[in-house]
């Protein structure tokens, strides 16, 4: 991964960051700058993660190159939905998250793990990828909605509150991200099964295990919702439960072997 876009990156995140939690909390009419300068660290971001992810001798798959990819698809996927839901007030949460991802993947240095012959586990890798980022942006859309729901219940309705909106509206779009998330995910976990030889493999069965729970957690979730009525707050403990099992079973898994073990 290249430093220099990397630490360009996290600055102009930062600055954002910052503009856009002036913007909530005073007032101030700086959000098209702010969103302008996350744009121009999304840029930064993706090239450094295209550098590092691409190499001559194949794709590199380790866990900072990952987590740099996966983080890029959620700013890009927050940023273009936003024109469609009001989902860019979060970016206050998901651009210091970003920034933090690719700090810590500056510090961390981890064996490569080269993908030489993609074929058809590039559309795996594609679609996990796209699975991870929906649901991680629906993580923080649960936090986002449990604040929103302790400030209303406490009657606090003055800074964050005051930008997000109303609480119906966030329901919908946690339930929103969580089904199109799911779908990715079934789809990730289906294209695993024809194109990963070793899916059941030693050094994949904790992943896979704590990936098909998730995904009935998640499964569930959207169930009980369309049948039972299900609302916020079973919703948010759901919804982070299950993401807790898929970030466990993904990062905890490659972690241990790539940071811990240094194996590949």
């Amino acid at each position: 991964m290249n430093t220099a876009l990397s630490l360009l990156a996290i600055t102009l995140y930062a600055i954002a960051t910052v503009l856009l939690w002036q913007e909530i909390r005073q007032g101030h009419a700086r959000y098209k700058l702010a969103l302008l300068l996350g744009v121009g660290a999304m840029f930064c971001h993706g090239t450094a993660s295209f550098v590092g992810m691409i190499t001559p001798a194949g794709m590199n798959l380790r866990l900072t190159e990952m987590s740099v990819l996966i983080s890029w698809f959620v700013v890009m996927i927050t940023l273009i939905s936003g024109m469609l839901r009001p989902l860019l007030n979060i970016l206050v949460v998901i651009f210091p998250f970003t920034a933090a991802v690719l700090i810590i993947t500056l510090l961390v240095d981890t064996p490569a793990r080269l993908l030489t012959q993609p074929g058809g586990m590039m559309f795996h890798i594609i679609l996990s990828v796209l699975s991870y980022s929906v649901l991680t942006i629906a993580a923080i859309q649960a936090i986002a909605l449990a604040i929103q729901e302790y400030r209303l219940k406490h009657h606090q309705l003055r800074g964050i509150l005051k930008a997000l909106p109303p609480l119906v509206t966030m329901e919908e779009m946690l339930f929103e991200l969580v089904l199109i998330g799911f779908v990715l995910l079934t789809l990730s976990i289906g294209t695993g099964l024809f194109y990963v030889d070793d899916l059941f493999a030693q050094h994949l069965v904790h992943k896979t295990a704590f990936t098909l729970v998730a995904w009935a957690c998640f499964g569930i979730l959207l169930i009980g919702r369309h049948r039972m009525g299900w609302r916020s707050r079973t919703a948010i403990r759901w919804t982070l439960c299950a993401f807790a099992l898929l970030l466990l079973g993904y990062v905890g898994s490659k972690f241990v072997l790539e940071v811990l073990l240094h194996r590949i």
